[in-house]
């Protein structure tokens, strides 16, 4: 012990540290955290992956509906050409019909 200038006895106080890695506690703490980084590392990787992804989509659904857009404009006007090519067929047999009047009525005189 050892009395200091007020004539008061103090006990010094050496620091002495602890061995702190053969702590378990210490040492799963380290084992945690190193995992929560590369838990990190991993969770940022997959989240890049998949705003990538998203974006991707988002660009893809834009072209799709454009593409459905003019798949519908295409297939309303194959329905007119459709439409016109049945309609032309009718008028031919019209025609044909009247042909083959035609050509009874000359074979009739």
């Amino acid at each position: 012990m050892t009395s200091n200038s007020n004539g008061s006895t103090s006990i010094p106080i050496i620091p002495v540290p602890p061995p702190y890695r053969e702590m378990p506690i210490v040492s799963k703490a380290e084992e945690v955290l190193s995992k929560t980084d590369v838990f990190c590392l991993r969770f940022d990787s997959l989240m890049k992956d998949t705003l990538q992804v998203w974006s991707d989509y988002e660009r893809l659904e834009v072209r799709l509906d454009l593409i459905c857009s003019s798949l519908e404009d295409v297939n309303a006007k194959l329905t007119k050409i459709e439409d016109t090519i049945q309609r032309i067929a009718r008028d031919f047999e019209v025609v044909e019909d009247d042909l083959e009047e035609l050509r009874s009525s000359v074979y009739w005189y």
